[in-house]
């Protein structure tokens, strides 16, 4: 069957315009009352990477969380905020991005519950592809109902994060360092991610591509103006619209080729239902991908790690560096250490993850790509 996908545009995140747009939004693939019925506790799973103010472009902003907490609650649902950001799953360092993101102030005004369950649990997944149980955080599983929020950015491992990539989030903290670990490569990682979204099976997904991020995201590129919100009850579709919508390859982003490969979509634009409005009607233009090399498939899987390692960007931490640390913590090869008040890479050990790009609050670690990457030009 064809799935739909609703596409609405919006400007800003005045709350008044962004409640007007999401409403929309989600009427267009049937209405809150679809996904919510009332008593059903809800969790809204946004993207909450790292602790990072609304206008860094980081997040999934606070006027689109709280536009949908109200929808949940007008269906009578109980709606509960979380994610499990990079770093540990404490209160202390949780409660910094509830605050910093302004999803605290959003839980005030709404009344909406915040989750301080940092519990987990392991949930068999015998259809997974290649995970066949995963480590879940308990605020997850004690849902009746789980909508997703991701924000639309650029992602120097996966190439792009959005509705496939944001339930990475409901593995717990520091946990996340083991699957990195143990799907070093890029393709691997992607299959990783579909099981997780098979697993789950978030009932909607709503995403805030009003303002997004090319270039070197997920946490260190650049603010995008796109001016969209985009929703489906099929996170993989809308993944698709909203690459094909900034101009990205489909068949490059690994989570995407993926349900390819496993027939959940064609990626093919043409092959879903787009309401609202059209694709034409934003005429996206200068939206940058992830520079890394990870996009280049097939030199990627086919070579070996000596090889790639010539071809696709490694990290360098820069003067920026404060020595905080949060990289050597985060670091799924123990490939970092603090050297002279600067964080210092190991790249023979070094995985190419990203994860101490992703984290770094100073964004003090640069992506820089060898000169053979650069000579062959792999993106």
């Amino acid at each position: 069957m064809t799935s739909t996908v609703s596409l609405i545009k919006c400007t800003t995140y005045d709350e008044r315009a962004v409640a007007g747009a999401v409403r929309q939004a989600v009427d267009w693939v049937g209405g809150i009352e679809k996904y919510v019925q009332p008593g059903q506790r809800v969790l809204l799973k946004v993207n909450l990477l790292r602790a990072s103010a609304p206008d860094e472009a980081i997040c999934t902003h606070p006027a689109v969380i709280k536009a949908l907490v109200t929808l949940v609650q007008e269906a009578g649902g109980h709606a509960v905020i979380g994610d499990s950001p990079g770093g540990p799953f404490t209160r202390g360092w949780v409660r910094g991005a509830y605050d910093k993101s302004g999803v605290t102030q959003v839980a005030e005004e709404t009344g909406a519950e915040l989750n301080w369950d940092f519990g987990q649990t392991h949930l068999a997944h015998p259809e997974g592809k290649i995970v066949k149980g995963l480590e879940v955080g308990t605020y997850v599983t004690n849902a009746d109902v789980v909508i997703a929020l991701p924000k639309l950015k650029t992602h120097g491992f996966m190439q792009f994060t959005g509705a496939t990539k944001i339930l990475f989030g409901v593995i717990p903290g520091t946990v996340k360092i083991g699957y990195h670990s143990k799907f070093p490569e890029p393709a691997r990682f992607g299959e990783m991610l579909i099981d997780i979204l098979t697993l789950i099976r978030p009932a909607l997904t709503v995403m805030d591509g009003i303002v997004a991020m090319d270039g070197q995201g997920p946490s260190a590129g650049d603010p995008f103006r796109v001016g969209a919100l985009l929703a489906s009850a099929d996170a993989v579709a809308l993944d698709v619209v909203a690459a094909t919508l900034v101009g990205l390859d489909v068949r490059s982003i690994y989570p995407l080729q993926a349900a390819i490969d496993r027939g959940l979509t064609t990626g093919k634009i043409a092959d879903v239902s787009v309401v609202g409005e059209t694709l034409d009607a934003f005429a996206i233009q200068g939206f940058r991908a992830a520079a890394t090399g990870t996009s280049s498939r097939g030199i990627f899987n086919l070579l070996g790690d000596v090889v790639r390692h010539q071809i696709v960007a490694a990290p360098y931490a820069t003067e920026k560096c404060v020595a905080c640390g949060i990289c050597v913590r985060n670091c799924p090869e123990q490939a970092i250490m603090i050297v002279d008040k600067r964080a210092r890479m190991d790249l023979s050990k070094c995985i190419r993850c990203y994860c101490c790009h992703e984290f770094c609050p100073e964004r003090a670690i640069e992506l820089r790509k060898p000169w053979l990457g650069r000579l062959l030009g792999v993106v």
